[in-house]
Order: structure tokens, then C-alpha cells, then sequence
């Protein structure tokens, strides 16, 4: 069962059944909104937004709005990521891994540990490391599994 309190509030959600779509059971959107219909929900919800409920009883073979309930591998944290950076590439390497995010106050709030940096972006500053400091690995913090939504 998927926890419902770490949900964007402006999440979008699916009221398909599995008799309807085939990828209902592992749907993100649908679990949610199963959990939802279940009372999983908080009191202070006044309301929801959720697709179409004719295009969810109908779903294309290749429906755009499915989201993977797998839980995802996120690290926490980078605050000690630049300690083994040798000082003549460490300027040049902390500017790259800063361009690895969209906006700089992401990669601020990602390096304190308020937001959890995507596997993508972790693959990003890998790939940073490796070409600039052969040989050696970014070091976070921690490790969180959770869902993406």
C-alpha cells in the first residue's frame, strides 16, 4: 500500500480498475487513487484532480499518463561530495556538477539533503567525475528509497 501523505497536492490521479487498463496494478495514479477511495486520505483534502474517468475506462494500449509505482534510488545529500576533488580540477568540477541540475537553487537544496537527488542526476555527476577525476566516485550522504511520483 502506497503512502498518501508524501503525494503533491496537485497530483493527478487515474480511476481505471484492472479489468479496464492492464497496467492498472503497478500505475502509480490508480494506486493512489485505490488508496484514496480506501480512506487512506487525510481529512483536510477538499479536493482532487484525476483524469477523465471515460478515457480511464478505455485507456490506449500506450497510455501517456502511466507512472511506475516502483520505488526509485535516490541519494541525500552531497555536502562532503568535493572532499577527494584534487584543488586544481575542483573549481571546474563543482561548476559542471552544479549544471547537472535545472536551476542552481536545486543543486544548493540537493547538497544540504532537502531534496533528493534523481538517479538521473546521480548518472549526470558520475559521468562529470569519470571525465574530470578518473577513477573516482561521488560520495553522498545517504541513500532513500521512495516513490517517484
Amino acid at each position: 500500500m502506497i503512502s498518501l501523505q508524501t503525494m503533491p497536492p496537485d497530483y493527478v490521479l487515474c480511476p481505471t480498475t484492472d479489468a479496464a487498463c492492464p497496467r492498472a496494478a503497478t500505475c502509480l495514479r490508480a494506486l493512489a487513487w485505490r488508496a484514496l477511495a480506501a480512506g487512506a486520505a487525510t481529512s483536510e483534502w477538499f479536493y482532487i484532480r484525476c483524469l477523465n474517468p471515460s478515457y480511464a475506462a478505455n485507456p490506449p494500449a500506450r497510455c501517456e499518463h502511466y507512472r511506475d509505482s516502483t520505488p526509485v534510488h535516490y541519494a541525500r545529500g552531497m555536502t562532503r561530495i568535493f572532499d577527494d576533488v584534487p584543488v586544481r580540477v575542483e573549481k571546474t568540477v563543482r561548476r559542471r556538477v552544479m549544471s547537472c541540475f535545472s536551476c542552481r537553487n536545486y543543486y544548493f537544496l540537493s547538497r544540504k539533503g532537502e531534496r533528493l537527488i534523481r538517479p538521473e542526476e546521480q548518472e549526470a555527476i558520475a559521468r562529470v567525475f569519470r571525465s574530470c577525476v578518473p577513477g573516482l566516485e561521488p560520495t553522498y550522504d545517504g541513500y532513500v528509497d521512495d516513490i517517484y511520483w
